[in-house]
């Protein structure tokens, strides 16, 4: 019989509470028989929404802990995963290299490898090496796992264990396919006896050791929009949210439901919440397996006590759950079902985590009275024990030389309390010297009984009418729901930087500068008047499109890992992702430069035509768009953040130097850089806006003309019309030394084309270079 609480409510000045009590029948059929129990405690007549929450989680706690003395055990967590869903995982015979050294600093990576192997790289992954591969590997790759092997079955949790360094999350990585893209790695991992899919991916759960989170979101908007996304798009929205309540009662924070996430720079929740947010964002697809990296890491002992509740509830619901574990307390130790004891990449114990100290005692190495049985086996495993027979590192030595030995012989099963006989006699083996022969009939009996084993549980879900589901399509949500979803989200994270006081504040404070500046300048028509016209353009041109893209440069670095974390879960297409963000941001990027615009323009007194206003006010937030392409290809490119400034400044810089302003005589032999600047462009377009069409004078004083200190002839008159020094300029171009005549519409045409065809290819090449990103996951 098990218990578990269904709802509370508040009636008149008590607050009842409903469990729902579950009777089981005769194996592994359950009955449909339950009940509704209520139970209910006196309550202030003024109590807030908050009190009564946290008096119904009290009466919960208390009456489960009465239901457990007379023998009722708490209900699961989540539904149980049906017979046909769930998965035995096993991995045989894994091991790992990662790079002996760092990269080259620098741009480029380390090359060295491709002229010493002649262009010719090695792949240890997925199957044996070569012997030339082999005699490099120890230069170049360092093996951080060394053929470990095991299995956790549904209903099991399954710790690893090991001092820091052990193995313990490369291990974990590379079982739930997460594993870095440097790393290589032998071995086996099977699903049921399958290899991973795509498709099985998707009913896997992975909570990272790094919370990865949102911080603007809060609890239940992280969890809301999540199962949106991941639960299969036949779901009526009704059930969603309520999976979505129903996961954030089973975890315990429905007090900070509304509290967003949070970070260093704003507060949020607590770590042991966040931490349950993060096992609750993969709850929500009741997984048939979840991987959890350190989920106790940070907590305090109750909190870290709490969340391995949480795991021992839902393995109850028929999950298989594999977790590390940093330095457990003997209350957490006493949780585990099966336990993986990593040294140094290696394996010092697998079994039942309660025949550990067993274990340890027959090979001379007894748990000291009053000690943690897990203190003391990372204790052993870190070569810090030692005995009158052995010192510490030969102690250890000794110990996984044992546990080789004993796990050749059950590979999958390990350690049980059966198998006292066998490891004495491998103890007695390992101390003699005697070389390890297995013999053959012990191996070949072991996989037959597994495969034996596996045939039974097939047949019997057969028979008992549970058949697996057809297979639905890949992604839980359809595509245009995962836009629409995708879109709202990118909103709201951005709810608490847009239209800041900062950046409004620094568009209007630039602008009006700017136009005191300039002011009234552009609206005289004197060539001198007009070359501070052509400075006030290019300055308009350079702040916009600069500030856009230098804050492009962070967009997709601060989100990278978010992104692959969601994207190996299956969440959403990245095309989805890349459109809706692209989109979310529009309505920011053309608010607060408009701004900017509308200040320059009137107190410049630029040409007062609702045509040249909004040619010049387009051509702005068209540049400003080109640029925010470039930032994000160079900050998707080039993750780090120094790196990436220095390359933007370096290309921004040849850029506004070619764009016809600064630079008006390039020589013929580098003049071809300007035709892959969007200045060059986008400059022609303001210059055209301003002057087509328009009559400029040449003013020149006569006494200026026998004047060699006078740094110019050319001057500024109120009315060049009625002056006899004025004179209409002939060819506009050639006065203002321009680049291309502002009269020729054909050529703007071009330059519009140009802009919106180098807007196409740089944000196809962001597209591509974060499908490349996010594939290396």
């Amino acid at each position: 019989m098990s218990a578990g609480p269904m709802a509370a409510q508040r009636v008149g000045t008590e607050v009842a509470l409903d469990f729902l009590t579950t009777e089981s029948g005769q194996g592994e059929a359950e009955r449909v028989s339950r009940r509704r129990l209520q139970v209910c405690a006196p309550l202030p007549e003024s109590s807030p929404p908050s009190f009564i929450r946290s008096r119904a989680g009290s009466l919960a706690s208390s009456v489960l802990d009465g239901l457990d003395k007379v023998g009722v055990a708490p209900a699961p967590i989540l539904e149980e995963v049906p017979k046909a869903s769930r998965v035995c995982l096993e991995y045989q015979h894994v091991s790992a290299w990662v790079p002996a050294t760092a990269g080259s600093p620098g741009l480029l990576p380390d090359l060295r490898w491709l002229f010493k192997c002649g262009g010719k790289t090695a792949d240890h992954g997925g199957g044996s090496d070569s012997a030339s591969d082999a005699s490099e590997r120890p230069s170049k790759h360092r093996q951080i796992l060394f053929d470990v092997s095991g299995c956790c079955r549904p209903g099991e949790v399954l710790a690893l264990m090991g001092p820091s360094g052990s193995g313990k999350t490369s291990l974990l990585s590379i079982v739930g396919a997460r594993a870095q893209s440097h790393m290589r790695q032998e071995g086996t991992i099977a699903f049921n006896g399958q290899a991973l899919t795509k498709r099985l991916r998707r009913s896997i759960g992975f909570v990272l050791q790094d919370d990865l989170l949102y911080e603007n979101l809060t609890v239940y908007e992280t969890l809301y929009y999540a199962a949106v996304l991941r639960l299969p798009r036949d779901t009526p929205e009704a059930e969603k949210i309520a999976r979505v309540n129903a996961v954030i009662a089973a975890l315990g924070i429905d007090s900070c439901r509304d509290t967003i996430i949070g970070g260093h720079k704003r507060k949020g929740v607590s770590g042991g919440e966040r931490k349950r947010v993060s096992i609750g964002h993969e709850m929500l697809i009741n997984p048939s397996v979840l991987m959890l990296d350190e989920p106790t890491s940070g907590l305090d002992s109750t909190t870290a006590m709490h969340v391995l509740e949480i795991l021992r509830g839902l393995a109850t619901g028929g999950r298989a759950v594999i977790t590390t574990i940093h330095q457990p307390s003997s209350r957490l130790f006493q949780q585990l079902d099966k336990l993986l004891l990593l040294s140094q990449g290696r394996p010092m114990y697998y079994g039942r985590a309660a025949s550990a100290d067993e274990y340890f005692s027959v090979l001379g190495f007894p748990v000291p009275y009053r000690i943690n049985a897990a203190d003391h086996i990372l204790d052993l495993a870190s070569g810090d024990i030692s005995t009158p027979a052995r010192e510490g590192e030969d102690a250890r030595c000794f110990l996984v030389e044992c546990s080789e030995r004993l796990q050749r012989r059950h590979a999958l099963e390990g350690y049980e309390p059966h198998a006292q006989a066998a490891l004495l006699a491998v103890r007695s083996d390992v101390e003699a010297g005697r070389a390890d022969v297995p013999a053959a009939h012990i191996v070949a009996a072991e996989i037959k009984r597994l495969e034996l084993e596996a045939d039974h549980l097939v047949a019997e879900d057969v028979e008992s009418g549970h058949v697996a589901a057809p297979a639905g399509p890949r992604w839980g949500a359809s595509y245009a729901t995962q836009l629409r979803i995708l879109f709202t989200r990118a909103l709201v994270v951005r709810r608490f930087q847009s239209l800041s006081v900062q950046d409004i504040t620094q568009f209007i404070i630039i602008g009006l500068l700017t136009g005191c500046f300039w002011f009234q300048r552009a609206g005289k028509s004197t060539l001198a008047a007009s070359q501070d016209t052509l400075g006030l353009l290019f300055f308009e041109l350079m702040f916009v499109t600069f500030r856009t893209l230098f804050v492009a440069l962070f967009t997709w670095p601060e989100e990278m890992l978010i992104i692959k974390k969601e994207r190996a879960s299956g969440m959403y297409r990245l095309s989805a992702m890349y459109f809706a963000r692209s989109a979310a941001d529009l309505p920011l990027d053309f608010a607060i430069p408009t701004i900017f615009i509308l200040i320059v323009y009137m107190m410049g007194h630029l040409r007062y035509s609702a045509a040249a206003f909004f040619a010049n006010y387009f051509t702005v937030l068209l540049l400003a768009l080109v640029a925010q392409g470039l930032g994000l290809l160079i900050g998707t490119i080039v993750a780090v953040p120094k790196t990436a400034q220095t390359i933007a400044s370096i290309v921004v810089l040849t850029f506004v130097l070619t764009g016809g302003y600064f630079v008006r005589g390039i020589p013929v032999w580098i003049e071809w850089i300007k035709y892959i600047s969007f200045v060059y462009y986008g400059f022609s377009l303001l210059v055209h806006a301003e002057y087509q069409g328009r009559v400029i004078h040449s003013c020149v004083d006569p006494a200026l003309l026998s004047d060699p200190a006078a740094s110019s002839v050319q001057v500024d008159v109120h009315d060049p019309d009625g002056n006899p020094m004025c004179h209409p300029v002939a060819k506009l171009q050639a006065s203002l030394g321009l680049q291309q005549d502002p009269n020729d519409p054909n050529m703007q045409i071009l330059n519009g084309c140009a802009l919106l065809g180098w807007l196409l290819l740089y944000r196809t090449l962001v597209y591509v270079a974060l499908r490349w990103k996010t594939a290396k996951n």
